[in-house]
């Protein structure tokens, strides 16, 4: 498990710096409207980016994880930008302010987490 960096974007147009994701990494939220978590596939495979939500919902059923689907990228690189929400905060599990995201098939995935503002 991986704790991954927020890179601020800035107004000149920088594009973040990806890295290879991991199985299980763990990432800042932010504010819970202004941190994504951009995961960009170039292999051949379809791979599935879930973000663990913690706790149970007010009828007492475990939160449901978000799923987010990666379309093969051996042709043309595909991307998500997932919104980081408060709600997937893992004290638990990340730390403090940090929520876990699993990647089924990690191998030609790359990540970078960023906060816009």
């Amino acid at each position: 498990m991986a704790a991954l960096t927020t890179q601020q974007l800035v107004d000149a147009g920088t594009a973040p710096a990806f890295g290879a994701a991991s199985a299980s990494d763990t990432a800042e939220v932010g504010s819970g409207r202004n941190t994504f978590a951009v995961y960009r596939n170039t292999g051949a495979a379809a791979v599935t980016v879930t973000v663990v939500a913690p706790g149970n919902t007010s009828y007492g059923e475990p939160m449901p994880d978000p799923e987010y689907a990666l379309a093969d990228g051996s042709t043309t690189p595909t991307e998500v930008w997932i919104p980081l929400r408060k709600e997937y905060v893992d004290r638990a599990t990340a730390g403090a302010g940090r929520c876990t995201i699993i990647v089924d098939t990690p191998a030609d995935v790359d990540v970078a987490i960023v906060r816009v503002g």
